[in-house]
């Protein structure tokens, strides 16, 4: 009998710990928000929609918050298919198996546009307001990549082919962005084994330019300053380069990341993202992020967070937070508050 209470002793002091240490981790941090989603596959992208921050599961659908009340809970979207789009009356724009467009969580109307090939890869990318939606389909041939952009048209219930890039087995893109208010997609990857950049006039349905830079690796992820026509592009240098949106040319290189880091060779820049006064850009490096003064072109800020892997970077409407995700299922969005 002693020996029983001495082990549900045992046992009751390792329930005590453990839960001390959950209590611990979950502690409040100064300045720190974070929000759990449970059950989840991980959390690929964030963005701000008017004052909902909309958080993308992967493969799972949308999550959807009020930055106005971050502490209370989200409303979910599922999806049955991969990749999505979520649109502003949330209507979900969805590729089925490769084959064509449906809507999802649209009652009332229906939807097929069926695409003329079955692809290796679907992307879809919009502009903030959705007014302009992008289909980007990849097709891998023997010796060579061959990508064709098509524009969506809801309402007529078409895709409208804009044009066709080829490449060697090595042209990648990371990200096709559609820029808002503009008749332009940029594009960011790799091509020849270094960083590539190009974009694609919607209009004259041509391309516009493209350009290689030996100089870096691959470029991984784009923004869009439009009205001083500028781009910012990632690598997986640790850079992040401001470009001239008219014709490519390299403008500045702005360093991040050492070229040796005490704990992990990971130098890739993930996102980079504008505040909403278009005054400081936001870009990501597992596990920290890293605040520019766009003017000055110099570091302002460097934070680390909890969660390691960073998948998503989204700022609060008024500039005063800034929102990061984990790619792992670990649920986890981290909440900066950037005036403390």
């Amino acid at each position: 009998m002693a020996l029983l209470k001495n082990r549900l002793f045992q046992l009751l002091l390792v329930i005590l710990v453990l839960q001390a240490v959950i209590l611990y981790l979950n502690r409040p941090k100064e300045g720190r928000i974070v929000l759990r989603i449970p059950n989840n596959q991980g959390i690929e992208e964030l963005w701000t929609r008017g004052e909902h921050l909309i958080a993308s599961e992967m493969g799972r659908g949308y999550h959807i918050f009020e930055w106005g009340n971050l502490r209370a809970a989200g409303r979910t979207l599922p999806t049955l298919y991969s990749p999505s789009l979520l649109l502003p009356d949330e209507r979900i724009l969805s590729v089925k198996e490769k084959r064509g467009l449906v809507f999802e969580n649209s009652p009332g109307r229906t939807l097929w546009i069926p695409m003329d090939e079955r692809a290796d890869e679907v992307l879809l990318e919009a502009d903030a307001s959705c007014g302009l939606i992008v289909a980007v389909c990849r097709f891998d041939k023997d010796a060579a990549v061959e990508y064709r952009f098509s524009r969506v048209d809801l309402e007529q219930e078409l895709l409208l082919e804009v044009c066709t890039l080829r490449g060697e087995r090595d042209f990648l893109l990371r990200k096709v962005l559609a820029a808002d208010g503009q008749e332009s997609i940029f594009l960011a990857g790799t091509k020849g084994g270094r960083a590539y950049l190009g974009a694609i006039d919607l209009s004259e349905k041509a391309l516009r330019w493209e350009k290689v830079y030996p100089e870096e690796t691959e470029f991984y992820t784009i923004c869009f300053l439009a009205d001083r026509g500028l781009l910012f592009a990632g690598s997986r240098d640790g850079t992040v380069s401001q470009i001239d949106a008219a014709d490519g040319q390299m403008l500045k290189t702005i360093p991040l990341v050492p070229p040796r880091l005490e704990k992990t060779k990971l130098r890739t820049i993930q996102r980079v993202v504008l505040s909403p006064d278009r005054k400081v850009l936001a870009a990501s490096c597992d596990p920290s992020f890293y605040l520019v003064d766009i003017d000055l072109r110099q570091l302002v800020r460097k934070q680390q967070v909890s969660h390691k892997i960073i998948s998503g970077v989204a700022f609060s409407p008024d500039g005063r937070y800034l929102a990061t995700s984990d790619i792992r299922a670990s649920g986890v969005i981290e909440i900066f508050d950037l005036t403390k």
